[in-house]
């Protein structure tokens, strides 16, 4: 495993077992395409079925992947152990344990790094309920209105950065954050950063998950609405 990679991969996992080996089956070879050093990381984040024996068996197989686990924090918790365990890397991507969005577009993403800091694949096609989109709309609308209108996607979980410029967001970025990945983008549009999008729509043959407005989801949403605002009030 190199040292310090060109690109590493942040990964968070939680109760995922069945998607864990497509996943990499699919990804291992787009991040080898490259021609780039790198290391994926996987933040298992309490997981109580059998993801984090597979990802140790598979470990043992793939000198570039590194399981670390953690009593259970939430996702967004996750997400930004993982950066910061990503931050000796020139480049650093991170992507869902859920295995829903296409690799291709990874390509765009990689083709089109020197130009910029932050390069995101917006999803085309969200496999989400009515209250769900509601609640994206709110949060790209309060992005929008307190950062700028440069990123719809604004929680795009399919995200390329230069490490350096994420090593100065995370400094502002609570270690808590319910959705960390709206604040860093909200810097990154703050900071006047280059930005790249484009879109990706849902892997083909992936089981379509529809994901539900629930309590916890809302208290989530509410949560991050606040800690939105406070971050840009502060900075």
């Amino acid at each position: 495993m190199p040292d310090s990679p060109t690109l590493a991969i942040v990964i968070p996992v939680y109760n995922e077992q069945e998607n864990l080996i497509p996943l990499l089956e699919d990804w291992l070879p787009v991040f080898k395409a490259t021609g780039a050093t790198f290391r994926v990381i996987f933040i298992d984040d309490g997981s109580t079925d059998q993801g984090h024996v597979r990802l140790c068996r598979i470990r043992e197989e793939e000198d570039s992947i590194e399981v670390i686990t953690q009593v259970n924090a939430g996702h967004g918790p996750a997400i930004l152990r993982g950066y910061g365990q990503a931050l000796d890397a020139e480049w650093v991507f991170q992507i869902d344990s859920d295995h829903q969005l296409d690799p291709a577009a990874f390509r765009d993403l990689w083709n089109n790094r020197d130009r910029y800091d932050l390069l995101l694949a917006e999803r085309v096609d969200k496999n989400a309920s009515r209250g769900r989109r509601l609640v994206s709309g709110i949060s790209r609308g309060i992005v929008h209105v307190l950062f700028g209108p440069a990123v719809n996607d604004v929680n795009s979980p399919y995200r390329l950065m230069r490490a350096a410029r994420l090593r100065e967001a995370l400094q502002k970025v609570p270690g808590r954050s319910f959705a960390p990945n709206i604040l860093v983008t909200g810097w990154f549009i703050l900071k006047k950063s280059r930005i790249f999008t484009t879109g990706v729509m849902p892997r083909g043959g992936a089981p379509r998950r529809r994901s539900r407005l629930n309590g916890y989801f809302l208290r989530g949403a509410i949560r991050s609405a606040i800690q939105t605002l406070l971050f840009r009030i502060r900075w």
